[in-house]
């Protein structure tokens, strides 16, 4: 009778070795990578399928019918007031010069890796943004007269996607700074909230579909995440900036 090794399975104590060398500065490079790539991986397949719906449908799918229909309903002067001021935070106007002073600031400071992680996030993401809103030239919501003109296509949103590269990118550095929990939990937190409400405010301006504004959320996430795993990949191989 032919017997065959059994292959020996790894100790506790080796689990743990290899666990804490994944925490060292020289471990964490791997670890680092490894995440970012299933991270970048799951928003891309989670996009993919949103867009596929979206040309399936000739853009027209029923949540955004539904959500969009029913979201007139709570217009009222001020609110329409709020909504504006809200999605002033995500448009160009205010992020282009904000961008800027943000990156001299950490530069100035000495945090060159930051700042140039912050500029490519805004920069390359809003290059993606563009390039995808050619590819899909999906037509801008019309089953009610929208409180803000808007001339470009709809998919994804320019405003959640350049929200989420601004105040993610924002919070992508203060990871990168900080190793305070208090800090990094209050920058996620605050980064998400005000990326939703500006998000929220183009859906309810009849600016975009809802599906707009979550492929929009989607495609900052994955630029942050490249650029954020790459900042941290070369701080570890090199002294910190």
């Amino acid at each position: 009778m032919t017997t065959f090794p059994v292959p020996d399975t790894p100790s506790p104590s080796k689990w743990r070795a290899f666990l804490r060398a994944r925490f060292t500065r020289e471990g964490a490079v791997g670890l680092y990578l490894t995440v970012g790539f299933v991270a970048c991986l799951a928003l891309v397949v989670l996009f993919a399928a949103l867009a596929d719906s979206i040309v399936d449908l000739h853009g027209q799918t029923p949540l955004d019918q539904q959500v969009t229909a029913a979201i007139e309903e709570f217009h009222s002067p001020a609110r329409d007031r709020a909504a504006r001021a809200v999605t002033f935070f995500g448009g160009h106007s205010f992020l282009f010069p904000a961008t800027v002073v943000v990156a001299a600031a950490l530069a100035l400071r000495g945090r060159r890796v930051s700042a140039v992680l912050f500029a490519g996030v805004v920069v390359g993401g809003l290059l993606l943004e563009v390039a995808l809103k050619i590819v899909y030239h999906r037509a801008r919501p019309a089953l009610w007269a929208a409180l803000v003109a808007e001339k470009t296509y709809s998919f994804p949103s320019g405003h959640a996607t350049m929200a989420t590269l601004f105040y993610g990118g924002v919070a992508a550095v203060m990871l990168h700074l900080s190793r305070s929990p208090v800090v990094r939990g209050t920058a996620l937190a605050l980064a998400t909230l005000v990326i939703l409400w500006v998000a929220y405010s183009r859906v309810y301006l009849g600016a975009h579909w809802t599906t707009d504004v979550v492929a929009g959320i989607l495609i900052g996430l994955f630029w942050v995440v490249v650029c954020a795993t790459g900042t941290e990949y070369l701080a570890r191989r090199k002294p910190l900036k």
